[in-house]
Protein backbone atom coordinates (compact mmCIF):
# COMPACT_ATOMS: atom_id res chain seq x y z
CA UNK A 1 0.00 0.00 0.00
CA UNK A 2 2.94 2.38 1.19
CA UNK A 3 4.21 2.21 -3.05
CA UNK A 4 0.49 3.17 -4.38
CA UNK A 5 -0.05 5.65 -1.53
CA UNK A 6 3.34 7.68 -2.58
CA UNK A 7 2.35 7.43 -6.94
CA UNK A 8 -1.13 8.84 -5.50
CA UNK A 9 1.03 11.69 -3.48
CA UNK A 10 2.79 12.42 -6.97
CA UNK A 11 -0.25 12.53 -8.91
CA UNK A 12 -1.65 14.97 -6.10
CA UNK A 13 1.85 17.19 -6.00
CA UNK A 14 1.75 17.30 -10.01
CA UNK A 15 -1.77 18.42 -9.83
CA UNK A 16 -3.49 15.65 -12.19
CA UNK A 17 -5.76 14.91 -9.59
CA UNK A 18 -7.05 16.77 -6.77
CA UNK A 19 -6.88 16.94 -2.72
CA UNK A 20 -10.66 15.58 -2.26
CA UNK A 21 -10.10 12.95 -5.28
CA UNK A 22 -6.57 11.57 -3.42
CA UNK A 23 -8.14 11.17 0.01
CA UNK A 24 -11.13 9.38 -1.77
CA UNK A 25 -8.87 6.75 -3.80
CA UNK A 26 -6.31 6.54 -0.48
CA UNK A 27 -9.15 5.41 1.13
CA UNK A 28 -10.04 3.11 -0.86
CA UNK A 29 -6.81 1.39 -0.54
CA UNK A 30 -7.18 1.17 3.23
CA UNK A 31 -5.73 4.06 4.58
CA UNK A 32 -7.35 5.79 7.67
CA UNK A 33 -9.59 8.87 5.97
CA UNK A 34 -7.47 11.17 9.46
CA UNK A 35 -4.44 10.03 8.03
CA UNK A 36 -5.13 10.58 4.17
CA UNK A 37 -6.28 14.07 4.99
CA UNK A 38 -3.32 15.10 7.18
CA UNK A 39 -0.82 13.69 3.76
CA UNK A 40 -2.46 16.78 1.70
CA UNK A 41 -1.02 19.31 3.86
CA UNK A 42 -2.44 22.61 3.96
CA UNK A 43 -0.89 25.72 2.42
CA UNK A 44 2.36 24.71 0.89
CA UNK A 45 1.87 20.76 -0.28
CA UNK A 46 3.82 17.98 1.23
CA UNK A 47 5.59 15.92 -1.26
CA UNK A 48 6.81 12.07 0.27
CA UNK A 49 5.60 13.80 3.69
CA UNK A 50 8.37 16.21 2.98
CA UNK A 51 7.06 20.59 2.54
CA UNK A 52 7.18 21.31 -0.58
CA UNK A 53 9.68 23.96 -1.06
CA UNK A 54 9.05 26.43 -3.44
CA UNK A 55 11.49 27.00 -6.84
CA UNK A 56 12.79 23.40 -6.73
CA UNK A 57 10.22 22.67 -10.08
CA UNK A 58 10.70 18.71 -8.49
CA UNK A 59 6.94 18.68 -8.52
CA UNK A 60 3.98 21.04 -9.88
CA UNK A 61 2.24 21.22 -7.06
CA UNK A 62 0.20 24.16 -7.92
CA UNK A 63 -0.58 22.86 -11.43
CA UNK A 64 -3.93 23.66 -13.74
CA UNK A 65 -4.26 27.17 -11.54
CA UNK A 66 -4.03 30.40 -13.48
CA UNK A 67 -2.47 33.33 -11.61
CA UNK A 68 -3.14 37.11 -12.82
CA UNK A 69 -0.02 39.90 -13.21
CA UNK A 70 0.25 43.28 -13.74
CA UNK A 71 3.34 44.82 -14.74
CA UNK A 72 4.43 48.32 -15.86
CA UNK A 73 4.86 48.98 -19.45
CA UNK A 74 8.66 48.74 -19.52
CA UNK A 75 11.11 46.16 -22.03
CA UNK A 76 11.70 43.86 -19.38
CA UNK A 77 8.16 43.24 -18.62
CA UNK A 78 7.36 42.41 -21.95
CA UNK A 79 10.26 40.34 -21.88
CA UNK A 80 9.34 38.20 -19.34
CA UNK A 81 5.63 37.54 -20.96
CA UNK A 82 8.30 36.10 -24.02
CA UNK A 83 9.36 33.68 -21.38
CA UNK A 84 5.64 32.23 -19.54
CA UNK A 85 5.69 28.94 -21.58
CA UNK A 86 8.93 27.91 -19.86
CA UNK A 87 6.86 28.96 -16.58
CA UNK A 88 4.26 26.67 -17.40
CA UNK A 89 6.33 24.23 -18.14
CA UNK A 90 8.06 24.18 -14.98
CA UNK A 91 5.13 24.51 -13.02
CA UNK A 92 1.70 24.05 -14.64
CA UNK A 93 0.86 27.43 -13.69
CA UNK A 94 -0.93 29.29 -16.39
CA UNK A 95 -0.09 33.12 -16.33
CA UNK A 96 -2.50 36.17 -17.80
CA UNK A 97 -0.30 39.14 -18.14
CA UNK A 98 -1.92 43.36 -17.85
CA UNK A 99 1.44 45.03 -19.09
CA UNK A 100 0.15 48.54 -18.99
CA UNK A 101 1.34 52.28 -18.59
CA UNK A 102 2.69 54.23 -15.05
CA UNK A 103 -0.49 56.15 -14.87
CA UNK A 104 -2.96 53.26 -15.91
CA UNK A 105 -1.12 50.32 -13.41
CA UNK A 106 -1.07 52.79 -10.59
CA UNK A 107 -4.88 53.61 -10.80
CA UNK A 108 -5.95 50.05 -11.90
CA UNK A 109 -4.06 48.53 -8.81
CA UNK A 110 -5.32 51.16 -6.75
CA UNK A 111 -8.76 50.29 -7.23
CA UNK A 112 -8.53 46.33 -7.03
CA UNK A 113 -6.98 46.59 -4.16
CA UNK A 114 -8.67 48.71 -2.17
CA UNK A 115 -11.98 47.15 -3.00
CA UNK A 116 -10.43 43.87 -2.90
CA UNK A 117 -11.45 42.59 -5.89
CA UNK A 118 -9.03 39.80 -5.98
CA UNK A 119 -8.28 40.98 -9.48
CA UNK A 120 -4.85 40.17 -9.17
CA UNK A 121 -2.58 37.62 -8.03
CA UNK A 122 1.24 39.65 -8.52
CA UNK A 123 0.79 43.41 -8.38
CA UNK A 124 4.24 45.61 -9.44
CA UNK A 125 4.88 48.37 -7.15
CA UNK A 126 7.11 51.32 -7.54
CA UNK A 127 9.79 51.63 -4.98
CA UNK A 128 8.05 55.01 -3.83
CA UNK A 129 4.43 53.27 -3.15
CA UNK A 130 6.19 50.86 -0.56
CA UNK A 131 4.50 52.47 1.94
CA UNK A 132 1.27 52.48 0.54
CA UNK A 133 0.74 49.06 -0.30
CA UNK A 134 2.97 47.43 2.77
CA UNK A 135 1.98 50.36 5.21
CA UNK A 136 -1.92 50.18 4.24
CA UNK A 137 -1.75 46.14 4.39
CA UNK A 138 -2.64 45.87 0.59
CA UNK A 139 -0.02 43.61 -0.16
CA UNK A 140 0.92 39.66 2.15
CA UNK A 141 4.23 39.87 4.12
CA UNK A 142 6.82 37.39 2.30
CA UNK A 143 8.50 35.92 5.25
CA UNK A 144 6.85 32.50 5.72
CA UNK A 145 6.86 32.02 1.61
CA UNK A 146 10.76 32.78 1.60
CA UNK A 147 11.16 30.08 4.75
CA UNK A 148 9.51 27.83 2.26
CA UNK A 149 11.26 28.62 -0.98
CA UNK A 150 14.48 26.53 -2.06
CA UNK A 151 17.49 28.71 -0.93
CA UNK A 152 19.40 28.11 -4.08
CA UNK A 153 16.91 29.20 -6.42
CA UNK A 154 15.92 32.27 -4.25
CA UNK A 155 19.46 32.89 -2.54
CA UNK A 156 17.82 36.39 -1.24
CA UNK A 157 21.65 37.38 -0.02
CA UNK A 158 22.24 37.71 -3.90
CA UNK A 159 19.73 41.28 -4.49
CA UNK A 160 21.92 44.13 -3.61
CA UNK A 161 21.03 45.46 -0.22
CA UNK A 162 19.65 48.80 -0.70
CA UNK A 163 17.59 47.63 -3.56
CA UNK A 164 16.00 44.80 -1.78
CA UNK A 165 15.19 46.97 1.19
CA UNK A 166 13.67 50.12 -0.98
CA UNK A 167 11.53 47.83 -3.34
CA UNK A 168 10.92 44.95 -1.62
CA UNK A 169 10.76 45.64 2.29
CA UNK A 170 8.74 47.95 4.63
CA UNK A 171 9.83 48.81 8.51
CA UNK A 172 11.98 45.73 8.30
CA UNK A 173 10.25 43.13 6.71
CA UNK A 174 10.32 41.79 3.14
CA UNK A 175 7.02 42.24 1.22
CA UNK A 176 8.35 41.20 -2.07
CA UNK A 177 11.25 40.60 -4.48
CA UNK A 178 12.78 43.29 -6.57
CA UNK A 179 12.11 43.00 -10.57
CA UNK A 180 13.24 46.19 -12.71
CA UNK A 181 16.04 48.27 -11.24
CA UNK A 182 17.06 51.49 -12.19
CA UNK A 183 19.21 54.40 -10.96
CA UNK A 184 20.65 57.57 -12.38
CA UNK A 185 23.69 58.35 -13.88
CA UNK A 186 25.93 60.37 -16.91
CA UNK A 187 25.09 58.75 -20.35
CA UNK A 188 28.20 60.05 -23.09
CA UNK A 189 29.13 60.39 -26.67
CA UNK A 190 32.46 58.06 -26.29
CA UNK A 191 33.11 58.99 -30.02
CA UNK A 192 32.82 63.15 -29.36
CA UNK A 193 34.23 62.80 -26.05
CA UNK A 194 37.75 61.14 -27.80
CA UNK A 195 38.14 63.91 -30.65
CA UNK A 196 38.02 66.49 -28.10
CA UNK A 197 40.23 64.69 -25.57
CA UNK A 198 37.56 65.59 -22.45
CA UNK A 199 37.38 63.85 -19.41
CA UNK A 200 33.97 62.45 -17.93
CA UNK A 201 32.98 65.31 -15.81
CA UNK A 202 32.87 64.80 -11.89
CA UNK A 203 30.87 67.64 -10.92
CA UNK A 204 27.89 69.81 -11.35
CA UNK A 205 29.98 72.69 -12.52
CA UNK A 206 32.27 70.47 -14.18
CA UNK A 207 29.02 69.09 -16.27
CA UNK A 208 28.33 72.60 -17.45
CA UNK A 209 31.35 73.57 -18.69
CA UNK A 210 31.75 70.72 -20.64
CA UNK A 211 28.16 71.07 -21.96
CA UNK A 212 28.47 74.90 -22.75
CA UNK A 213 31.62 73.86 -24.91
CA UNK A 214 30.62 70.64 -26.75
CA UNK A 215 27.33 73.50 -27.66
CA UNK A 216 29.50 75.83 -28.80
CA UNK A 217 31.78 73.26 -31.04
CA UNK A 218 28.97 70.58 -32.18
CA UNK A 219 25.61 72.14 -32.10
CA UNK A 220 26.13 73.39 -36.64
CA UNK A 221 26.35 69.65 -36.27
CA UNK A 222 23.25 69.07 -34.91
CA UNK A 223 24.52 68.42 -31.78
CA UNK A 224 24.22 69.56 -28.31
CA UNK A 225 26.09 69.20 -24.51
CA UNK A 226 23.03 67.62 -22.97
CA UNK A 227 19.54 66.61 -22.53
CA UNK A 228 17.19 65.81 -19.92
CA UNK A 229 13.84 65.08 -19.42
CA UNK A 230 12.16 68.13 -18.61
CA UNK A 231 8.32 67.42 -19.09
CA UNK A 232 6.03 68.12 -16.07
CA UNK A 233 5.91 64.91 -14.45
CA UNK A 234 7.71 62.21 -12.31
CA UNK A 235 11.10 62.10 -14.80
CA UNK A 236 11.68 65.54 -14.20
CA UNK A 237 11.56 65.48 -10.37
CA UNK A 238 13.65 62.33 -10.55
CA UNK A 239 15.90 64.37 -12.57
CA UNK A 240 15.82 67.03 -10.40
CA UNK A 241 16.58 64.97 -6.88
CA UNK A 242 19.82 64.23 -8.36
CA UNK A 243 20.41 67.96 -7.96
CA UNK A 244 18.49 68.64 -4.77
CA UNK A 245 20.32 65.94 -2.63
CA UNK A 246 23.78 66.26 -3.67
CA UNK A 247 23.45 70.23 -2.75
CA UNK A 248 22.20 69.01 0.38
CA UNK A 249 18.56 69.63 0.53
CA UNK A 250 15.38 67.39 0.92
CA UNK A 251 11.85 66.69 0.86
CA UNK A 252 11.69 66.84 4.31
CA UNK A 253 13.57 67.12 7.56
CA UNK A 254 13.40 64.45 10.10
CA UNK A 255 9.99 65.24 11.59
CA UNK A 256 8.44 65.75 8.65
CA UNK A 257 8.51 69.55 8.22
CA UNK A 258 8.76 70.12 4.68
CA UNK A 259 11.97 71.74 3.72
CA UNK A 260 11.78 71.41 -0.25
CA UNK A 261 11.93 75.74 -0.31
CA UNK A 262 15.66 75.33 1.62
CA UNK A 263 18.39 78.16 0.19
CA UNK A 264 20.17 74.52 -0.72
CA UNK A 265 16.74 73.26 -2.67
CA UNK A 266 16.69 76.88 -4.62
CA UNK A 267 20.47 77.05 -5.42
CA UNK A 268 20.06 73.45 -6.76
CA UNK A 269 17.17 74.23 -9.01
CA UNK A 270 18.75 77.77 -10.19
CA UNK A 271 21.91 75.60 -11.14
CA UNK A 272 19.46 73.00 -13.17
CA UNK A 273 17.59 75.86 -14.75
CA UNK A 274 21.67 77.09 -15.89
CA UNK A 275 22.08 74.22 -17.97
CA UNK A 276 19.29 74.50 -20.58
CA UNK A 277 21.45 77.05 -22.83
CA UNK A 278 23.30 74.10 -23.45
CA UNK A 279 20.53 71.70 -23.49
CA UNK A 280 18.82 70.32 -27.04
CA UNK A 281 16.01 72.66 -27.77
CA UNK A 282 12.83 71.16 -26.63
CA UNK A 283 14.08 69.40 -23.53
CA UNK A 284 11.32 70.41 -21.45
CA UNK A 285 8.81 68.42 -23.82
CA UNK A 286 11.10 65.21 -22.93
CA UNK A 287 9.89 62.29 -20.82
CA UNK A 288 11.97 59.22 -20.96
CA UNK A 289 10.83 58.24 -24.33
CA UNK A 290 11.88 61.73 -25.97
CA UNK A 291 14.44 61.79 -24.43
CA UNK A 292 16.46 58.33 -24.89
CA UNK A 293 15.27 59.00 -28.28
CA UNK A 294 17.22 61.81 -28.60
CA UNK A 295 20.10 61.23 -27.46
CA UNK A 296 20.05 57.68 -29.14
CA UNK A 297 19.81 59.43 -32.65
CA UNK A 298 22.87 61.59 -31.99
CA UNK A 299 21.21 64.91 -30.74
CA UNK A 300 23.62 65.32 -27.58
CA UNK A 301 26.83 64.41 -26.38
CA UNK A 302 25.68 63.46 -22.81
CA UNK A 303 22.00 62.49 -20.93
CA UNK A 304 21.03 62.74 -17.54
CA UNK A 305 18.84 59.53 -17.29
CA UNK A 306 18.41 56.25 -16.10
CA UNK A 307 20.61 53.78 -16.92
CA UNK A 308 18.00 51.59 -18.47
CA UNK A 309 18.11 53.51 -21.31
CA UNK A 310 21.18 52.26 -22.29
CA UNK A 311 19.94 48.92 -24.13
CA UNK A 312 17.44 51.59 -26.47
CA UNK A 313 21.89 52.88 -27.01
CA UNK A 314 22.85 49.73 -27.87
CA UNK A 315 20.14 48.55 -30.50
CA UNK A 316 20.82 49.06 -34.11
CA UNK A 317 16.97 49.53 -35.13
CA UNK A 318 16.66 52.71 -32.35
CA UNK A 319 20.02 54.07 -32.25
CA UNK A 320 22.98 55.55 -34.20
CA UNK A 321 25.09 55.93 -31.59
CA UNK A 322 25.66 51.87 -30.95
CA UNK A 323 29.06 51.78 -29.92
CA UNK A 324 29.97 54.84 -29.27
CA UNK A 325 28.31 55.64 -25.98
CA UNK A 326 29.26 54.65 -22.14
CA UNK A 327 27.85 55.16 -18.98
CA UNK A 328 28.95 56.95 -16.05
CA UNK A 329 28.33 57.70 -12.43
CA UNK A 330 26.08 60.54 -11.86
CA UNK A 331 27.56 64.21 -11.50
CA UNK A 332 27.52 66.07 -7.78
CA UNK A 333 28.48 68.50 -5.62
CA UNK A 334 32.14 69.27 -4.48
CA UNK A 335 32.52 69.39 -0.64
CA UNK A 336 34.99 72.00 1.31
CA UNK A 337 37.27 68.91 1.95
CA UNK A 338 37.56 68.11 -1.91
CA UNK A 339 35.40 64.81 -2.17
CA UNK A 340 32.42 64.87 -4.15
CA UNK A 341 29.15 64.05 -3.08
CA UNK A 342 27.11 62.26 -5.34
CA UNK A 343 23.20 61.26 -4.99
CA UNK A 344 21.75 59.50 -7.71
CA UNK A 345 18.23 58.80 -7.64
CA UNK A 346 17.11 55.29 -6.96
CA UNK A 347 14.09 54.00 -8.45
CA UNK A 348 12.89 50.47 -9.32
CA UNK A 349 9.61 48.01 -8.87
CA UNK A 350 9.12 44.83 -6.56
CA UNK A 351 6.48 42.06 -6.97
CA UNK A 352 3.82 41.43 -4.41
CA UNK A 353 1.16 39.35 -3.91
CA UNK A 354 -2.24 41.41 -2.44
CA UNK A 355 -3.95 40.10 0.55
CA UNK A 356 -7.21 38.92 -1.29
CA UNK A 357 -5.24 37.31 -4.27
CA UNK A 358 -7.32 34.13 -5.16
CA UNK A 359 -3.69 31.91 -5.88
CA UNK A 360 -0.94 33.43 -3.34
CA UNK A 361 1.60 30.05 -3.27
CA UNK A 362 1.40 29.94 -7.64
CA UNK A 363 1.85 33.93 -7.25
CA UNK A 364 4.85 33.05 -4.95
CA UNK A 365 6.02 30.50 -7.52
CA UNK A 366 6.25 32.85 -9.97
CA UNK A 367 7.71 35.60 -8.44
CA UNK A 368 10.45 33.02 -7.17
CA UNK A 369 11.15 32.34 -11.06
CA UNK A 370 10.71 35.37 -12.50
CA UNK A 371 13.06 37.15 -10.19
CA UNK A 372 15.66 34.35 -10.35
CA UNK A 373 19.23 34.36 -11.45
CA UNK A 374 18.69 32.65 -14.32
CA UNK A 375 15.81 35.14 -15.66
CA UNK A 376 18.02 37.68 -14.45
CA UNK A 377 20.33 36.48 -17.14
CA UNK A 378 17.70 35.69 -19.85
CA UNK A 379 15.80 39.24 -19.55
CA UNK A 380 19.22 41.66 -19.36
CA UNK A 381 19.09 42.07 -23.09
CA UNK A 382 15.89 44.05 -22.09
CA UNK A 383 16.75 45.37 -18.63
CA UNK A 384 19.26 44.42 -15.81
CA UNK A 385 17.75 43.24 -12.90
CA UNK A 386 19.07 43.33 -9.18
CA UNK A 387 21.31 40.85 -8.43
CA UNK A 388 25.43 41.45 -7.77
CA UNK A 389 25.90 38.18 -9.12
CA UNK A 390 24.46 38.97 -12.80
CA UNK A 391 25.67 43.03 -12.46
CA UNK A 392 29.22 41.80 -11.34
CA UNK A 393 29.66 38.95 -13.77
CA UNK A 394 32.62 40.01 -16.50
CA UNK A 395 30.50 38.85 -19.44
CA UNK A 396 27.80 40.43 -18.83
CA UNK A 397 29.61 43.78 -18.05
CA UNK A 398 31.20 43.31 -21.32
CA UNK A 399 27.41 43.15 -22.72
CA UNK A 400 26.06 45.64 -20.98
CA UNK A 401 28.36 48.56 -20.66
CA UNK A 402 25.98 50.46 -17.89
CA UNK A 403 26.47 47.62 -15.41
CA UNK A 404 29.75 48.52 -13.63
CA UNK A 405 28.94 51.73 -13.01
CA UNK A 406 25.18 51.00 -12.20
CA UNK A 407 26.68 48.65 -9.96
CA UNK A 408 28.57 51.33 -8.15
CA UNK A 409 25.76 53.68 -7.91
CA UNK A 410 23.80 51.61 -6.68
CA UNK A 411 25.73 51.02 -3.15
CA UNK A 412 25.41 55.18 -2.47
CA UNK A 413 22.29 56.10 -4.24
CA UNK A 414 19.11 57.61 -2.85
CA UNK A 415 15.41 57.20 -2.63
CA UNK A 416 12.78 59.22 -3.03
CA UNK A 417 10.32 59.17 -0.10
CA UNK A 418 8.03 55.85 0.34
CA UNK A 419 5.12 57.24 2.61
CA UNK A 420 1.60 57.41 1.60
CA UNK A 421 1.21 60.43 0.81
CA UNK A 422 4.54 60.73 -1.87
CA UNK A 423 2.39 61.22 -5.33
CA UNK A 424 0.45 63.98 -4.03
CA UNK A 425 3.69 65.24 -3.21
CA UNK A 426 5.35 64.87 -6.04
CA UNK A 427 2.82 66.40 -8.12
CA UNK A 428 3.50 69.72 -6.20
CA UNK A 429 6.99 69.28 -6.81
CA UNK A 430 6.53 68.65 -10.49
CA UNK A 431 4.39 71.48 -11.23
CA UNK A 432 6.97 73.84 -9.44
CA UNK A 433 9.72 72.15 -11.53
CA UNK A 434 8.24 72.92 -14.45
CA UNK A 435 7.21 76.43 -13.43
CA UNK A 436 10.56 77.64 -12.42
CA UNK A 437 12.47 76.06 -15.96
CA UNK A 438 9.43 77.88 -18.46
CA UNK A 439 9.86 80.97 -16.86
CA UNK A 440 7.05 81.11 -15.15
CA UNK A 441 7.99 81.49 -11.73
CA UNK A 442 11.75 82.52 -10.64
CA UNK A 443 12.61 78.94 -8.45
CA UNK A 444 12.39 80.72 -5.13
CA UNK A 445 8.81 81.50 -5.77
CA UNK A 446 7.71 78.46 -7.64
CA UNK A 447 9.54 76.07 -4.63
CA UNK A 448 7.94 78.22 -1.44
CA UNK A 449 4.40 77.82 -3.26
CA UNK A 450 5.41 74.06 -3.31
CA UNK A 451 7.06 73.92 0.05
CA UNK A 452 3.36 75.19 1.71
CA UNK A 453 1.68 72.73 -0.75
CA UNK A 454 3.30 69.88 1.46
CA UNK A 455 3.03 71.21 4.44
CA UNK A 456 -0.92 70.64 3.90
CA UNK A 457 0.23 67.36 2.29
CA UNK A 458 2.13 66.23 5.38
CA UNK A 459 -0.28 67.72 8.23
CA UNK A 460 -3.66 65.96 6.12
CA UNK A 461 -1.29 62.59 6.26
CA UNK A 462 -0.74 62.57 10.07
CA UNK A 463 2.99 63.01 9.58
CA UNK A 464 3.90 66.55 10.28
CA UNK A 465 2.59 67.85 13.16
CA UNK A 466 4.21 71.41 13.72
Amino acid sequence: MESAVKALLRELADGKITRREFVRRAALLGLALPAAQALTGLGVPTVFGQEYQFGSYKTKPYAGKTINVALVAEPRSDAVKQMLPEFESKTGVKTNIDILPYPTLQEKQAVALTQKTGAYDVVHVDCVWVGQYAGQGWVVPATDYIKKTDPQTLDIKDFLPLVLAEQGSWEGVVYGLPFIQAVFGLHIRTDIFKKYGLKVPQTWEELRTTAKFLTEKESKNGVYGLTIMGKRGVQLQCTWDNFLWSWGGDWYAKNYKPTINSPQAVASLEFMKSLLPYCVPGVLTYDWDENAQAFAQGKAAMNLQWQNAAPTFADPSKSKIVGKFDFELIPGKKQPDGKIFRTPTFGGWGLMIPVDAKNKEAAWEWIVWATSKKMELELAKAMPGSRRSSLSDPEQQKKHVEYKNMLRSLEFSKGRPRIAVYSEMADAIEVALSEALTGAKTPKAALDAANKRLEVILRRGGFYKG
